[in-house]
């Protein structure tokens, strides 16, 4: 079984990168296990997911919405053998997130662990 599994939300927008969650822990690396987006726009939107301390994001991963309430799931089920789907460094500092047009609904379930 998954230990100490924790959950994170945002509304991220167009405006600028936002933190998803707290920071990472020093020593620690953060296990995304689950992702689910929904499209809060009315119309095409995307997801930018990045990794890095404000002002030097990187993005590693985009999620495209093409109608308002589009919902993204990954994994469609949480098994207790997932595999992470992302994997964050304490050097990163946040998992960043920015849409390309509007609102979207952000929630991920992760763990933090050495």
């Amino acid at each position: 079984m998954k230990q100490a599994l924790r959950t994170a939300f945002i509304v991220a927008n167009n405006a600028a990168y936002q933190s998803l969650g707290s920071a990472i822990p020093a020593n620690m690396r953060r296990y995304v296990y689950r992702i689910k987006a929904v499209n809060q726009f009315a119309g095409n939107n995307m997801l930018n997911l990045a990794r890095g301390p404000a002002a030097a994001e990187v993005v590693i991963d985009h999620i495209q919405a093409a109608t308002q309430y589009e919902t993204y799931i990954d994994p469609d089920e949480l098994k207790e053998d997932s595999a992470p789907l992302y994997i964050f460094e304490a050097v990163d500092a946040n998992i960043r997130v920015m849409t390309n047009n509007g609102n979207m609904d952000v929630l991920i379930i992760y763990a933090d662990e050495p």
